[in-house]
């Protein structure tokens, strides 16, 4: 079963109260508590862990709490959310954005032939990203984690019905760290509350999987917005050097 089947067999319901995506927010600090007391795994990126996490010491065990496999540079805004601090539940409802004539849709539930990729690229290039090679670009989508869709549902002075008004992604190893991707709103919806409103849906669909570290790169004209949010900038030693390798000088083409 590919990536993409399995997470089309998720729930494709619209965000309501009733639904898993917006549980309530005794439920979610319940489930970062029991997060929180479970035994730390055998293994941390940063230092060796006794076979009996019992066995570490208070110092050690501060330190694994401290760490979560993840690098970053000042240079470089970023945000991360621990399980104790989830600003958690969905602003506004899936009616507010159908009275303004936008819909979600995850990547699972949305038909494969449907999926405009060359709107997604003009959005991108609207945003000031760049364009990617179209192969390449359905390739990520389909690899990622979890993906999510704004479209328009009826014609309008700013878009016609079915277009391509906002997107996000999310990679993920599925247990521990999940990193935001490619947030995008089309320059004639911003300020309508498309932006959080897909960052939302796609945090709390990562939520749902008990994966509550949640990181991304943002520009700084929007840290506020994701701060609101939850998420807060978080600054590593100037020892630690974020790195990169490429091995083509063209990558998106």
């Amino acid at each position: 079963m590919s990536a993409r089947t399995a997470r089309a067999s998720m729930s494709c319901a619209p965000s309501t109260s009733s639904s898993p995506l917006a549980r309530s927010h005794a439920t979610h600090r319940e489930r970062a508590t029991r997060v929180k007391m479970r035994a730390f795994p055998a293994w941390n990126p940063f230092i060796n862990v006794p076979e009996d996490p019992n066995r570490m010491s208070s110092v050690d065990k501060q330190r694994a709490d401290a760490s979560d496999g993840i690098l970053g540079a000042d240079d470089a805004v970023r945000s991360m959310r621990d399980a104790n601090e989830l600003r958690l539940g969905i602003s506004r409802p899936d009616a507010y954005f159908e009275d303004m004539g936008v819909r979600f849709d995850f990547d699972g539930c949305v038909k494969r032939e449907s999926r405009d990729f060359e709107a997604l690229n003009q959005l991108f290039v609207s945003v000031g990203f760049s364009a990617r090679a179209r192969e390449k670009l359905e390739k990520a989508v389909d690899n990622s984690h979890a993906a999510i869709w704004a479209t328009t549902t009826r014609n309008s002075r700013f878009a016609r019905a079915g277009q391509v008004v906002g997107f996000a992604r999310a990679t993920s190893d599925g247990t521990f760290t999940a990193t935001i991707w490619d947030v995008a709103v089309s320059p004639a919806w911003q300020r309508h509350g498309i932006g959080r409103g897909l960052m939302e849906r796609l945090v709390e669909r990562v939520l749902d999987e008990e994966i509550c570290n949640v990181g991304l790169y943002s520009e700084g004209r929007v840290v506020k917005m994701y701060e609101t949010m939850g998420f807060r900038e978080k600054v590593f030693d100037k020892r630690v050097v974020a790195m990169q390798f490429r091995y083509d000088s063209a990558p998106y083409g």
